[in-house]
């Protein structure tokens, strides 16, 4: 790993403490802690990993279900919260928040569809 992409010891222990107490569906909006306000050097952080992220994330057919509006608002939702834990290099902020957003909105999905029954019955009745 270059040092431009390393992760300290601290912020990789804080996310994997997150991933374990924390279900993907509730990450986003738990990790909304503390402050809301992001300085200028955190707002350039952002957009670059926002740029990364959406590059994959607008033609995501795993997140199709969402409006573009929609992915780009979780998708800032994800960074934010991301940023929030001590990371600040883009690159690794982007694949995070990716990974977070997938994760979320599959268990979103996973809600929506009723257990139980055979895809064929599901895509018949949605019909």
């Amino acid at each position: 790993m270059t040092p431009a992409h390393a992760v300290s010891p601290e912020v990789s222990s804080r996310k994997a403490a997150l991933r374990e107490a924390v279900p993907a569906g509730e990450a986003v909006s738990s990790l909304e802690f503390e402050r809301s306000v992001f300085d200028s050097a955190e707002t350039e952080i952002l957009s670059k990993a926002f740029a990364k992220a959406w590059t994959f994330v607008e033609f995501d057919p795993t997140l199709s279900m969402l409006e573009a509006v929609e992915r780009q608002a979780e998708l800032a939702r994800c960074l934010m919260a991301i940023l929030k834990l001590g990371d600040s290099n883009p690159t690794s902020i982007a694949n995070s928040a990716i990974a977070l957003l997938r994760k979320s909105q599959s268990r979103i999905l996973r809600r929506r569809v009723p257990r139980g029954q055979p895809n064929e019955d599901r895509i018949g009745a949605a019909r």
